[in-house]
């Protein structure tokens, strides 16, 4: 098992990458798009029928599962975008 000095170095990176990605996604929800975006759920929100609360188990896994999707997609983006650099970087000193 890898001791916590070797694991602390690409953790951070990932936090870091995927907070710089947040922060570049952020100036997004000033725009009209994003407003539209706001406004067209609330309609939605109001046209369902009264009682129709989820109910059961996916009352638990509803908020889970939104927040492994925010958390997950941007982890996966940094991840990846990693692997191209370290692909990239390979090469370059191989040759």
């Amino acid at each position: 098992m890898p001791a916590l000095r070797e694991t602390i170095r690409p953790i951070l990176f990932i936090v870091v990458a995927a907070s710089i990605v947040v922060l570049l996604i952020a100036p997004l929800d000033q725009t009209q798009w994003a407003a539209g975006m706001r406004a067209g759920a609330a309609s939605d929100v109001g046209e369902g029928v009264k009682g129709s609360d989820p109910s059961g188990a996916i009352r638990f896994i509803g908020p889970l599962l939104k927040i492994a999707i925010l958390m997950g997609v941007p982890a996966l983006v940094t991840l990846g975008i990693r692997r191209l650099i370290r692909r990239f970087f390979r090469r370059a000193t191989q040759q």
